[in-house]
């Protein structure tokens, strides 16, 4: 059976987005009439996930109050809290006991043109893995550097390696923040040791898995990616979106 729940990460301060995350958290922002957290909601109903958890700052109801239970979008929504920015991998964890496995976790921040969501979801049955996360082919290495860095069987497509903002690169495979998780990921965060940032963060995570054994896939999306990270991703944002039927009102 593919995942039938997804986990949205939202709970971020945006800092490095400001003066647009002042008023609201960063996956509220406005792009191309929707916030970016509707975009990606939207990208869970189109592959047939309506089951969704979002985790946010309980400091801030704006998630809350603007998508309330979900069911105006056509799909079911729940909250979980995460008072502190402690990482994605934590964020993860904190819907152990709430979530069915496996289950797909979407960055609140992303967008995408054109990518195989749907492929990824129906295929993780196949890979026999524990975890499987979005892979691209990119020619700017920046938004390698702004993500994760992958180093990747070639024929297997089994992950040997991955690197959280790596400073050199040894390809051009770029780490997305789409992920499908089995149970095993609720292990791994316990034993994943926090960043320096005093984060768990995701990327280290998936390596705590494949240090307990289980393999981890990557599956090429294709298409184009955006993260909203900076002032000038907006107008970045716009122009994808602008080119997307289902982001059309």
């Amino acid at each position: 059976m593919p995942p039938e729940y997804a986990v949205i990460p939202a709970a971020g301060e945006g800092r490095r987005i400001l003066p647009y995350s002042e008023k609201v958290p960063k996956p509220m922002i406005q792009v191309f009439n929707r916030p970016i957290l509707a975009h990606v909601i939207n990208r869970c109903k189109n592959a047939g996930i309506s089951k969704i958890i979002i985790v946010v700052n309980p400091k801030s109801d704006a998630v809350k109050n603007y998508f309330q239970d979900g069911s105006e979008l056509g799909v079911s929504i729940e909250y979980v809290g995460q008072p502190k920015p402690e990482g994605i991998g934590h964020a993860v964890s904190l819907t152990e006991g709430v979530v069915d496995t496996p289950f797909v976790v979407y960055l609140g921040d992303e967008l995408y043109l054109d990518s195989d969501h749907n492929g990824f979801i129906h295929s993780f049955d196949k890979t026999g893995c524990a975890a499987s996360i979005g892979i691209m082919r990119v020619e700017d290495e920046n938004l390698i550097k702004k993500n994760y860095s992958v180093e990747i069987d070639p024929e297997t497509q089994i992950i040997q390696h991955l690197i959280e903002k790596p400073t050199e690169l040894t390809n051009n495979i770029l780490g997305c923040g789409s992920y499908i998780f089995d149970e095993t990921v609720f292990e791994a965060v316990r034993r994943t040791p926090p960043s320096k940032k005093n984060e768990i963060e995701i990327t280290d995570t998936l390596n705590t898995i494949r240090e307990l054994g289980k393999d981890v896939y990557g599956y090429f999306l294709g298409g184009q990616y955006l993260n909203v990270t900076y002032p000038e991703d907006i107008i970045e944002a716009e122009k994808l979106l602008s080119k997307d039927k289902d982001s059309i009102l």
